[in-house]
């Protein structure tokens, strides 16, 4: 069944759920999600565990809260239980993947040069890999799978794509890379920050061996918590050494000798932020229950409008112009005015970003409104 856009009674409903909608015109939640108004409660929930259960709050309430919110983080993403650990940010995540690659003669990672930029910082700074950045066409939008599949050879150990592009909300076609860095025997990791929390996501269709991500945009969970899905059959040949405690098989037995907990949990590292947690559960619960089937629908239909008047008003639009290839965000340009009026904006209560080499990030989720897309589209005319 093909899934419907929500209707703008549901949408009405939804909007009381997040305060900031009634002070802002909030469209920037591709950069960091409205606030849901259960995230009080859920926080005075882990006060309350502090207060009255002291240390012992560890046993009997976070570490289940940690393990819940993991596999609540799974059923978003297709992922069987037990296969998603949290972290505090992707950062750390990926600095435990690349710990465990075993450098011999595959000795290559690739990326495209229009990736998140923490990923080729990182990459750059481990002496021991070769980091093959593919180079993009002059305006590139996204990343062209042929083009960059061609560039996965026997040499390559570890490929590393983002699902949706940052600056331009360009869907990539993972799932052909994926294919082509299997058939070469290369690992693969997919960072979804982009794509998770509005559109649908299936790891176990997308066969990916690793898949990161957070919570800061449109799942709207806020900072301080990174996720990542670790494929059970990747596990036995990738052994990371970039290991923390609470990723032990028994962490409180306080055993000098490692060994990994079952599944993802082996993964985990040090202490993750519970606070975090806390805060972060009540947007996936949102997500949930909304559906990302349809939220893709709303979006669908979103993106579609703001782009056709933002091309009728002679704005350069910097994403795709097809919705099947264009995720939740549209980025638009107004030339060299763009960061000036980015600013502008935001002074009118209208919240955007700006992005250097992309433009003006709209991210309107599936709480807002066309209207509130004809109004940032007006002040741009401004």
């Amino acid at each position: 069944m093909v899934a419907t856009p929500l209707t703008d009674a549901e949408v009405a409903s939804w909007r009381e759920r997040f305060p900031i909608l009634s002070t802002q015109t909030y469209l920037i939640n591709n950069s960091l999600g409205a606030m849901p108004d259960t995230v009080p409660a859920s926080l005075q929930a882990f006060t309350d565990a502090w207060a009255t259960e002291g240390v012992e709050a560890w046993r009997t309430t976070w570490l289940p809260e940690v393990r819940r919110v993991a596999d609540l983080l799974g059923s978003l993403m297709g992922a069987p239980q037990g296969t998603v650990t949290v972290h505090q940010n992707v950062a750390s995540l990926m600095a435990i993947v690349v710990s465990g690659i075993d450098w011999g003669a595959r000795d290559t990672v690739v990326i495209s040069e229009i990736d998140w930029p923490s990923h080729h910082h990182l990459l750059e700074q481990h002496r021991r890999s070769r980091v093959h950045v593919v180079d993009e066409p002059d305006g590139a939008i996204g990343i062209d799978a042929d083009r960059f599949c061609a560039n996965i050879d026997d040499r390559t150990a570890l490929v590393v794509v983002s699902h949706v592009i940052f600056r331009t909300s360009a869907i990539v076609d993972v799932k052909k890379i994926i294919a082509k860095a299997h058939e070469m025997g290369a690992v693969v990791v997919v960072d979804g920050y982009h794509a998770m929390g509005h559109m649908p996501v299936d790891v176990m269709s997308l066969g990916c061996d690793f898949y990161v991500g957070g919570s800061v945009k449109w799942l709207c969970g806020g900072p301080g918590v990174g996720y990542m899905y670790v494929n059970p059959g990747v596990r036995e040949r990738w052994r990371p050494w970039a290991v923390g405690w609470l990723g032990h098989d028994d962490p409180f037995g306080f055993s000098n000798e490692w060994r990994p907990g079952p599944g993802a949990l082996g993964w985990m590292g040090g202490t993750p932020s519970i606070p975090s947690l806390y805060s972060a559960r009540a947007g996936y619960e949102i997500i949930a229950e909304v559906g990302t089937d349809r939220i893709r629908a709303t979006h669908e239909v979103l993106t579609s409008h703001l782009v056709a008047a933002a091309r009728g008003h002679g704005f350069t639009v910097n994403s795709p112009l097809t919705v099947e290839h264009r995720a939740g965000g549209v980025t638009l340009s107004l030339g060299d005015r763009t960061a000036a009026a980015a600013e502008r904006l935001i002074a009118e209560g209208i919240v955007v970003d700006y992005r250097p080499g992309g433009g003006i990030r709209v991210g309107a989720h599936f709480f807002n409104t066309l209207e509130e897309l004809d109004r940032l589209v007006q002040a741009m005319r401004r």
